[in-house]
């Protein structure tokens, strides 16, 4: 028994150590990765400790009946920017409480352009990201083919003012979700206090309120969206001469924008 704590407080101690350093290098996402470990960690330590009453066991994660599909466009559609599959992930499980499966996005976006181009339905797909300078889709970024091409572009700024839109529109849902019984409120704020680690502004010592989070990052938004928003902007007119499929899923050949 006495091993069994000693390991498990280790590994706390490891997880405590881990979360300092990505919170001072302000990696949001592994913060909140770190941190839900460090939570099963200390589950696993109660459940150990001599005396103790055996805590009832966690629910299993649940999985939604909805498609992967489905489940990426929702998620997209709350963070309002396109965004890697793990921000996706953990996005999704925080609000929508379900499990999104690493597995289920290796092909997903393969196959939605194979849906698309054989045109069995009109549908809104998932499709890359694309790099405004080249148009060719970028690894691992997200989008719906809902939004206008500007706003799946990705310029030289897009990273940053896509960071502050997410936070944002998280900020936003987060003031909505309060009470509902699918989100997770634990896992909501761990993922607002990892994007509010890397906006100016929000290390005054007071409580960081989703309300506060929303409030610095328009205000830095403010700033940096109009010389990106025109980036991308020319860019998507230089897209034109290009098919459908193409402003979807990217150019077979590097495009030149100026």
């Amino acid at each position: 028994m006495d091993e069994a704590l000693d390991a498990i407080e280790r590994e706390m101690d490891r997880l405590r150590t881990e979360i300092r350093s990505a919170a001072e290098a302000s990696d949001g996402e592994r913060v909140t990765e770190l941190r839900a470990q460090l939570r099963a960690a200390q589950n696993g330590w109660d459940a150990l400790l001599p005396g103790a009453s055996i805590p009832t066991a966690a629910p299993a994660l649940r999985r939604s009946m909805k498609s992967a599909r489905e489940q990426v466009l929702e998620t997209l559609t709350l963070i309002g920017a396109p965004a890697t599959q793990k921000t996706i992930r953990s996005v999704h499980h925080a609000f929508f409480g379900t499990t999104l499966a690493t597995s289920s996005l290796v092909t997903l976006r393969r196959d939605e352009e194979r849906s698309f181009r054989s045109r069995s339905s009109p549908r809104t797909h998932v499709c890359p990201a694309l790099a405004a300078d080249t148009l060719r889709p970028v690894r691992s970024m997200l989008a719906s083919s809902d939004w206008p091409l500007p706003q799946r572009l990705l310029a030289s700024g897009s990273s940053r003012v896509n960071y502050l839109a997410m936070a944002v529109n998280l900020a936003e849902a987060a003031e909505r979700a309060a009470g509902e019984v699918h989100a997770d409120a634990d896992a909501i704020h761990d993922l607002l206090q990892g994007l509010a680690l890397n906006i100016p502004g929000l290390n005054s010592g007071k409580p960081v309120t989703p309300a506060r989070i929303r409030t610095a990052a328009q205000r830095e938004l403010a700033h940096l969206l109009p010389a990106d928003q025109e980036m991308r902007d020319r860019a998507a007119r230089a897209a034109s001469q290009l098919g459908s499929a193409e402003r979807l899923f990217g150019a077979s050949v590097p495009q030149n924008t100026r």
